[in-house]
């Protein structure tokens, strides 16, 4: 059984409220529950939170840009990948989604398409889609339905919250494979659940502390179940 309590502490009430709001809105008009969304990008958050003023913030993305090369950064709130979010554009516009929401990617092979993608890795706003696009897009291809509506699996969508959380947690943190709807491999990820690799060093050594990041983002939705039952989450900019 995991010991929560020996997790580093996180404060979930460090968000004040008005930016709560305007994240929970934006994941909500992608039809992502906004408590499971914030916990999974909650560890990283913290993490970027703790270490920013010593990550490198004029990074070189000149690579990149020009030719899709260079050194893949963590970028952001969210701390994601240029690579990352390349494939998780790629996938989403395959997916039939960026017409259902009015949400489109260059996907070009072009300097131009790359330097949009840093340009909003860089601002919090598209972070906060991103992580949005991530969620929407993780529970269509690993899901109950594929494209025809025919069901295939019992899917992520199906399980209790708990495993939701922890799920798509571990697939934000390592990657996941983008299968067509209905026929992504849950077990492929519920097999790296537990794993423990993510710690909050600037330069990790053997005497890093490292935890399993879905752990830390369970712990989180924990925090913000209880808090919204409290009455101290606001999750809409319209309350």
């Amino acid at each position: 059984m995991t010991t929560l309590a020996a997790f580093p502490a996180g404060d979930a009430a460090s968000i004040d409220s008005a930016t709560r709001a305007a994240w929970h809105d934006t994941w909500r008009s992608l039809d992502v529950d906004p408590l499971v969304a914030e916990s999974v990008v909650w560890p990283e958050l913290e993490r970027y939170s703790r270490l920013q003023d010593y990550m490198e913030t004029g990074a070189n993305y000149g690579a990149y840009v020009t030719s899709g090369g260079g050194p893949d950064f963590s970028i952001g709130l969210f701390q994601m990948k240029p690579s990352f979010v390349e494939a998780l554009e790629k996938a989403w516009m395959r997916s039939g989604l960026a017409r259902q929401y009015e949400l489109w990617f260059d996907t070009d092979n072009t300097a131009t398409a790359r330097r949009v993608r840093i340009s909003r890795l860089q601002k919090e706003e598209w972070q906060v889609i991103y992580a949005g696009v991530f969620l929407r897009l993780l529970y269509l291809s690993y899901g109950s339905y594929n494209k025809k509506g025919e069901w295939t699996q019992e899917g992520l969508e199906t399980l209790p919250l708990e495993e939701q959380v922890r799920l798509a947690a571990t697939a934000y943190n390592r990657g996941c494979v983008w299968a067509a709807p209905g026929y992504g491999d849950l077990d492929s990820i519920r097999a790296h659940v537990g794993e423990k690799h993510f710690h909050y060093a600037l330069i990790p050594s053997r005497r890093t502390r490292r935890y399993s990041y879905a752990a830390l983002a369970f712990r989180h939705y924990r925090t913000l179940t209880r808090m919204q039952n409290g009455g101290l989450v606001h999750t809409s900019t319209s309350m």
